[in-house]
């Protein structure tokens, strides 16, 4: 199975909050994909929740269909909030790690 850009993101970013050496041009970057990671996740999800509500209101669409998408949305949500908390643990150490680099200089 191929790795989705969110997972290989998320792998990026587990490996710099554990520690793993970074620099400022790799923080930036880790940054600016996650947030439009996060912007094409909240997308997706905004959608799947408005074909779900759609499906939910119509008595004649199909049982797999409205499973299929709720499902997509149970997948999603739980994505999503996985990368903020990420990209939130990010910047707390981006913070460490520049106050770090500044003493040093």
């Amino acid at each position: 199975m191929a790795e989705t850009l969110d997972s290989a993101l998320k792998r990026e970013l587990h490996a710099v909050l554990d520690s793993r050496p970074v620099t400022e041009a790799e923080l930036r970057r880790l940054f600016e994909e996650g947030r439009a990671c996060a912007l094409i996740l909240a997308g997706q999800l905004e959608k799947e929740e408005e074909r779900l509500t759609r499906l939910a209101a119509d008595p004649a669409a199909p049982f797999t269909e409205l499973a299929a998408t709720l499902r997509r949305v149970n997948e999603l949500r739980p994505d999503l909030e996985e990368l903020h908390r990420l990209l939130d643990d990010l910047g707390g150490q981006a913070r460490q790690l520049r106050a770090a680099w500044a003493s040093a200089s």
